[in-house]
């Protein structure tokens, strides 16, 4: 598989800790690449970053999609808003902050087709109910308000309005925490299918190593802002090499 995405060199300080600490990695088209560590371990950072809603203080990150190589750092607002509106998409951990909640749960798909250049209200309206069916809310609730959904509901929304303009690349921050676990799984399952069924490439940040072997072709493990193992899912959870690694995996750790 080719890169779609390559990260060198980077770091990033907040004041006297080293959020990243020259992490380098790449993501290849239709890979899901799992993030794994502790609270503090510097995942979600590196997902913000890499995801372009934060700044590293250096290294490089470069973007293999459309139709030429990208470096992020150089772009501008305006042309890093479209990258993340188009080829890119974001899931968030909490749904409501991601979701208008004023707005109809097909508004709330719409807008993403809308911005990508559909016009045709009864078209965005279709394509909307399509994917409510596709994330099990079902069409019946186009014109409903999210504020009536529940929390697995909520996500499931954000993930039709997240994958219904099919963007090559996915960064997904902890998408199944604070849900209840029966919830979580039928969420996760969701996430399976259809990234492997649109061919989306994903990097996913997560603390439960479940998540990681159910979804991940390969896992980075990090701690203290910097990888410390790396490599297919199977191998690093089933014979983790680092001792940092083997205390996640015999659930030493708190998550």
């Amino acid at each position: 598989m080719s890169i779609l995405l390559q990260a060198t060199g980077l770091n990033k300080r907040f004041q006297s800790i080293d959020a990243l600490d020259d992490v380098s990695l790449t993501v290849s088209r239709r890979e899901i690449l799992a993030v794994v560590g502790e609270s503090g371990s510097g995942k979600s950072t590196l997902l913000a970053t890499l995801a372009g809603l934060q700044t590293a203080d250096s290294g490089r990150i470069t973007y293999y999609g459309g139709d030429r190589p990208r470096d992020i750092g150089d772009m501008d607002e305006m042309q890093l808003r479209r990258l993340q509106r188009t080829q890119w998409g974001f899931i968030h951990q909490n749904a409501r902050a991601a979701l208008r909640l004023d707005v109809s749960a097909g508004g709330n798909i719409g807008e993403r087709l809308m911005m990508n250049g559909a016009r045709n209200y009864g078209d965005i309206r279709e394509t909307a109910a399509r994917w409510l069916d596709e994330v099990e809310i079902g069409r019946e609730r186009i014109d409903e308000m999210p504020l009536n959904f529940s929390g697995g509901m909520l996500q499931r929304l954000q993930i039709a309005a997240t994958l219904v303009t099919s963007p090559e690349l996915v960064f997904m921050d902890e998408p199944t925490t604070g849900l209840d676990v029966s919830v979580q799984a039928r969420v996760l399952d969701l996430i399976r299918n259809l990234v492997h069924k649109l061919d989306v490439a994903t990097i996913i940040v997560t603390h439960d190593l479940g998540v990681a072997r159910l979804l991940a072709d390969r896992t980075v493990v990090m701690q203290g802002g910097a990888i410390v193992e790396h490599g297919l899912t199977d191998q690093v959870l089933d014979d983790p090499q680092h001792p940092y690694t083997q205390l996640l995996v015999s659930s030493v750790l708190p998550s």
